[in-house]
């Protein structure tokens, strides 16, 4: 009988062991939490400043920005400026688009100028003759349908 009583001790002994951990942890916890509890109070009730070395760069960032931009004060553009700018854009992408178009009619031909002439013309006389093989095809069927 001896050998589940010494156990029970062991046993009780081990939890005592955790349960002083854990009351020590806890105890711990305890105290960091009113630590953050004042600090978030100092924090709330104070003014706070960033640190003096802190507002000298944002100074100096600041007057730098100032001479790049020209002195003005407002660094982006607003709602109707970008409207605008974006009405242009598209603008020149309507009129890109018409003039893509009319230098895809140029395919093909030569680069200099009276080469490309000659060329064009060529095709004219070439439609010329297309077309008329055409109106006689035509003209063709219209007879043979009499």
């Amino acid at each position: 009988m001896t050998t589940p009583t010494i156990k029970t001790k062991q046993l009780n002994g081990e939890d005592d062991q955790q349960f002083k951990r854990i009351e020590t942890l806890h105890q711990q916890l305890k105290a960091e939490q009113a630590r953050a509890q004042e600090l978030l109070a100092k924090l709330k009730s104070e003014d706070v400043q960033p640190p003096k070395s802190l507002l000298n760069e944002y100074h100096k960032q600041a007057k730098r920005l100032e001479k790049e931009t020209g002195g003005k004060k407002r660094l982006g553009i607003g709602m109707a400026e970008m409207k605008a700018e974006e009405r242009e854009i598209r603008e020149l992408e309507a009129r890109v688009s018409g003039l893509e178009g009319k230098v895809r009619g140029f395919e093909g031909l030569p680069p200099d100028r009276e080469l490309a002439l000659t060329e064009v013309e060529k095709m004219r006389k070439e439609l010329v003759v297309l077309a008329r093989r055409r109106d006689e095809m035509f003209e063709g069927l219209v007879e043979g349908d009499k």
